[in-house]
């Protein structure tokens, strides 16, 4: 018996030098658990939010359609309370932006909230012409489109609703 003892140790012996330890995996932080419930909920209804692919959405109504169509956003860069926009523009536009970059940030704080962005960087980007064959022109609302649209409308008292959602109303009726 204390032959099998014996051998039963020499064989936990050999077994404890040859056998790999485990690896030491520390937990993972409170972020990349919460990163891993929230991605799958912001892709289905992320609609809103303060990313600058979000922000192209709605970039010609904050920056007004003039800065819209030589600038367009690029990214967010630095920390909540010092967040910078980072806006690609081509050539000679860039400083046009940079001139006016007072406007564009009240603008957006208006958009996003008080004092959210704390300065604009202009990058300068080549000039890209654009195909006038790629874009699909809308077309205009038939006269009982356009009547039914106002007719809609005539109950709305506030004069800045009315004219936002006559601006939806045809944007929306156009692309059918």
């Amino acid at each position: 018996m204390n032959n099998s003892y014996k051998e039963k140790q020499s064989i936990n012996d050999w077994l404890n030098q040859k056998r790999g330890k485990a690896q030491y995996r520390p937990a993972p932080t409170a972020a990349v658990s919460v990163s891993k419930v929230i991605k799958p909920f912001s892709k289905k209804f992320g609609k809103g939010g303060s990313s600058a692919s979000t922000l192209t959405r709605y970039w010609p109504e904050i920056v007004g359609e003039r800065w819209a169509k030589i600038s367009k956003p690029v990214k967010f860069t630095g920390t909540h309370n010092r967040r910078t926009l980072v806006i690609s523009a081509p050539g000679a536009a860039a400083t046009l932006i940079t001139s006016a970059n007072r406007t564009i940030i009240e603008r957006l704080n208006a958009h996003f909230g008080n004092e959210y962005i704390h300065k604009i960087r202009v990058l300068q980007t080549k000039l890209i012409k654009v195909d006038k064959l790629s874009t699909i022109s809308k077309r205009g609302l038939t006269p009982d489109e356009e009547h039914n649209l106002v007719k809609g409308l005539e109950n709305i008292k506030s004069d800045e609703l009315k004219l936002a959602l006559e601006k939806l109303g045809r944007g929306v009726i156009s692309d059918d």
